[in-house]
């Protein structure tokens, strides 16, 4: 992927595999450094992006911090900080064992000291909306006194919002607190969210009745040139589909791009897919796939055919619905399956759901695909981040 040269200079932290980059990238930023803790991670970031950008640290430790101040004077002026914090300690399934000295939790907390050690003129953090009530909303509110103030004479005006990235063009439903700083004096401001569609979702994934308020909505998901929402079949319906345990193999598009999804998720894509291995399925996870309907999970499993499988693992067995976004995707390679074959879905495609271009490639020599699973899950999707910052940056415009 080429990077053009921009005065617009971002830096990332906790970057992962360049998730929130891609979408910076498509706005014109020039990433100066990404740091991350996970050395496969920066391995695939410069696979894809080059020129040694991102760099391995631990930003919890006083080596990262001396790191990244050394690394102030070599970039100069930083326009953005964007960072994706782990979201682990604050996630809904684990609140309630983690406290203060979790160490995903000290990541966010450290955030505004590299705010204090990169003086940007704006910056975004990204974390799970089960943030706002960790600590009965004591973490959060902590976090955006000291961004507002992480440094003598350095004052942010601070805002956050929760956004779902199915509402900017992503073909998964994954909701996401931002939270944007400007420096005093500035205009931009986050867009506001949109309406919640999560009941718009599920009556589609299950045949439901769709309530009026939400034809519109209805009609911009099916429209294959509507950019705002896209279906799992629009994400995928181009790639050549396989069955299952199909081995790794550059691979042609099944078809020319379909959608505005497609054309835009091969842009600066090479003439063959990669990626494109499928997971191998045993016979009793096919035969329990086999009661699944598009849209549908193991509570649909006759009991007959359970077989130990206990009926309150609800979220097991999820079959994409071809009509809708899909559930959002865990680290975990079997979190969702295809809403036509009898198997999970491969990196290309777990890729694509999250809204990741085709040019991003995870090569075996530099990453396991099990931790390729791991990467995505854990990234941010980068519409959400192009389109949402675009949006702010444009109302500073106004």
């Amino acid at each position: 992927m080429n990077v053009a040269t921009s005065s617009r200079v971002a830096v990332e932290l906790c970057a992962g595999f360049g998730g929130i980059g891609i979408g910076l990238r498509a706005l014109g930023f020039h990433i100066a450094r990404a740091y991350d803790s996970w050395e496969q991670a920066v391995s695939i970031y410069n696979h894809n992006f080059g020129d040694k950008v991102a760099t391995t640290a631990n930003l919890l430790s006083e080596k990262g911090l001396q790191l990244v101040d050394t690394d102030r004077d070599r970039i100069g002026d930083v326009e953005l900080l964007a960072a994706g914090p782990p979201c682990k300690g604050f996630s809904q399934l684990r609140n309630g064992y983690h406290d203060g000295r979790n160490g995903h939790n000290r990541v966010l907390a450290a955030m505004p000291d590299y705010v204090a050690i990169l003086r940007p003129r704006l910056f975004l953090l990204e974390n799970v909306p089960d943030l706002i009530r960790h600590r009965d909303g004591r973490t959060l509110a902590d976090i955006l006194e000291r961004l507002e103030r992480p440094a003598k004479h350095l004052r942010y005006r601070v805002e956050y919002k929760v956004y779902d990235a199915a509402l900017f063009g992503t073909p998964q439903a994954r909701r996401r607190i931002l939270i944007f700083g400007v420096r005093s004096g500035a205009k931009e401001r986050l867009p506001e969210p949109g309406p919640d569609l999560a009941p718009l979702f599920a009556a589609v994934r299950h045949q439901g009745r769709i309530p009026k308020e939400f034809n519109q909505y209805l009609e911009a998901l099916a429209d294959p040139e509507n950019a705002t929402l896209t279906s799992a079949r629009q994400a995928l319906s181009d790639l050549p589909l396989l069955g299952p345990g199909e081995p790794e193999a550059e691979r042609l598009y099944a078809s020319e791009a379909k959608n505005a999804f497609q054309r835009w998720v091969r842009t600066g894509a090479p003439a063959k897919l990669r990626d494109t291995r499928t997971p191998a399925v045993n016979a009793e996870t096919v035969k329990r796939l086999r009661h699944v309907p598009p849209g549908g999970c193991a509570r649909v499993i006759p009991e007959g055919h359970l077989n130990g499988l206990a009926r309150r693992y609800g979220s097991a067995y999820r079959r994409l619905h071809p009509d809708a976004p899909s559930t959002a995707l865990s680290t975990k390679y079997d979190c969702v399956y295809h809403y036509k074959e009898q198997r999970s879905l491969s990196v290309r495609e777990y890729a694509r759901i999250q809204g990741i271009p085709d040019c991003i490639t995870f090569p075996a020599s530099l990453v396991c695909r099990r931790s390729a699973y791991e990467m995505i899950g854990n990234s941010v999707p980068p519409l959400l981040i192009e389109r949402v910052l675009g949006q702010a940056i444009g109302n500073g415009n106004a």
